[in-house]
């Protein structure tokens, strides 16, 4: 309740300042997937907690408009829905048994203070009234935070300097984990499966399926142990049993003892640590890179480029956070006026990030199809029309017809350097079968530095390819200069992985010319094109 307090109390300041429509909806949107590849075992939930608060906020500023009652209505209804997706969560949890287990546990309390007849709706309206009232104090909050901030802002605020880092979190990885989409698909099977034979009272199968899925979810997924650790997860096991032992018959038939309520109340727990187990094996899952690579791939490459921004925008946040944690409570007004004018100095940083990422031309071929070749002509032709060029080319290196290395190729001097060998050399850096030279690498990364790159209207890289991916060869370069420089590049890039080094770095447009389907005349225009953008 607390964190859609603040959520509430943000959001409609900004909205004060941004009134574009579906503003709310996309803030929910990056929020919810940054928590998509957090380190923690369970984020399905959350995940849906965060994009529920924005959406609720959205409808009713959609339906009552940008204004005040908008913006109250809409913030009960996003802090309420905390409550309720708690309910829903245990619901799913432990099954409608709980919600029986509540009202004896209601009953009881009310018999040991002398009262009878208060019905458990009494207590319900009074939380859902709490909810709704700190929902409508957060949203006057964030308006008035948002008119006072507007003020401010209008009469010049000083602007905060803000730095991103990058972030390659995205399509990353985590260390040790081996993603499977049979195997995410499998989970959901499993626990659906399950959950039918507990309630369908099949308890012997249910127990030697839930065992074996619970024992290879524990070998597989180590997070998901996480919250079985947990000692609150123990002692909710505990008084579940308990509740349901002694009260299931209890006010019916005055026993306070009940085989049947320990039977459902071992029951509900087994539900649970299904789910629990379950559902962190699934959060794992939806972290595979497959996922984010076809969505990228399938119309969201805008979304997966805004949530880097946001990602490489946190660490300024988190350290800015912690330096102030110790402010007093009543000074929370003015820190969220900070907080407004670090998002609209952010909101600047990002505009000029976008407008100086270099628009990149990428030849791609299979192995050996003439890949290097086919940019060699184009930065000939390219050079007879004085253009400028900058980078190499690697170029094979041909013995009795097999390929044994590359030379790197300079293409402002003409001269050349071994760049790697199949020749065994314990000294030089082994990747794959070839071995490459360090002097070559270093020359390399000279002849991609921003001093030596001066003047030049294109870079040429040739090829980046396996190692840049690792973090090798040519890719602390290549960082550099999609951070700092805005020149047109020009990459020679393998079909296998083209997809894979679009996503690695935070480049602009992109053009691709597959050398299967294209001629040369067709990508030397579409250089001459952009570089004449980038001289106007």
């Amino acid at each position: 309740m607390i964190l859609s307090f603040i959520s509430v109390w943000l959001l409609v300041s900004f909205l004060q300042i941004w009134k574009e429509n579906g503003i709310i909806w996309r803030a929910g949107l990056i929020c919810a997937l940054m928590k998509s590849i957090s380190p923690s075992a369970f984020i399905l939930g959350p995940m849906i907690g965060i994009m529920t608060e924005a959406l609720l906020i959205e409808l009713f500023v959609f339906i009552l408009g940008k204004n005040l009652a908008g913006y109250m209505i809409g913030g009960a209804f996003a802090v309420l829905s905390t409550i309720i997706h708690k309910l829903i969560s245990l619901l799913i949890l432990y099954g409608f048994d709980f919600i029986k287990i509540l009202t004896d546990l209601y009953q009881f309390a009310l018999k040991q203070i002398n009262i009878e007849n208060l019905s458990p709706l009494y207590l319900v309206i009074v939380v859902i009234a709490v909810y709704i009232l700190t929902g409508l104090i957060a949203a006057i909050l964030g308006y008035n935070t948002g008119k006072k901030y507007s003020k401010i802002s209008a009469a010049g605020a000083e602007e905060n300097q803000i730095t991103l880092q990058s972030d390659k979190m995205l399509f990353s990885r985590s260390e040790g984990e081996d993603y499977s989409l049979l195997l995410l698909f499998l989970s959901l099977f499993s626990i659906i499966s399950i959950l039918l034979l507990i309630n369908s009272d099949y308890i012997l199968p249910a127990i030697i399926a839930g065992s074996a899925y619970t024992i290879f979810c524990i070998l597989k997924y180590r997070n998901s142990l996480k919250r079985l650790k947990k000692p609150s997860f123990w002692i909710s096991f505990l008084v579940i049993t308990f509740a349901a032992t002694f009260l299931w018959d209890g006010f019916s038939n005055g026993v306070f003892f009940s085989m049947n309520g320990l039977i459902t109340g071992l029951k509900m727990n087994a539900r649970a640590i299904i789910i629990v187990i379950g559902f962190a094996s699934i959060s794992v899952e939806l972290k595979n890179p497959v996922i984010k690579s076809v969505l990228y791939h399938k119309g969201f490459a805008n979304l997966y480029q805004s949530l880097n921004l946001s990602f490489s925008a946190l660490p300024y946040f988190i350290s800015n956070l912690s330096k102030n944690g110790n402010n007093p409570v009543h000074k929370a007004g003015l820190k969220f006026q900070g907080i407004l004018g670090q998002a609209e100095t952010l909101y600047k940083v990002f505009e000029l990030n976008l407008s100086q990422r270099p628009q990149v031309v990428i030849i791609t071929g299979d192995v050996h199809e003439g890949k290097t070749s086919f940019a060699k002509e184009v930065i000939s032709r390219l050079s007879a029309n004085n253009i400028r060029i900058g980078g190499f080319l690697s170029q094979g290196i041909n013995e009795n017809g097999k390929r044994v290395g590359f030379n790197l190729y300079d293409i402002e001097s003409g001269t050349e350097i071994e760049l790697c060998s199949d020749k065994n050399d314990n000294k030089l850096i082994n990747f794959g079968r070839y071995y490459f030279s360090n002097e070559a690498l270093e020359r390399g990364l000279k002849l991609l530095k921003t001093d030596n790159l001066a003047g030049k209207q294109l870079i040429v890289i040739d090829e980046i390819g396996p190692l840049e991916l690792k973090g090798l060869g040519w890719s602390s370069a290549i960082e550099t200069l999609c951070q700092n420089s805005s020149l047109p590049q020009l990459w020679v890039v393998r079909k296998n992985i083209l997809k894979k080094i679009i996503r690695r770095w935070n480049i602009g447009n992109i053009y691709v010319f597959d050398i299967a389907r294209c001629n040369i005349q067709e990508a030397e225009i579409k250089l001459n094109e952009i570089i004449f953008q980038s001289t106007k």
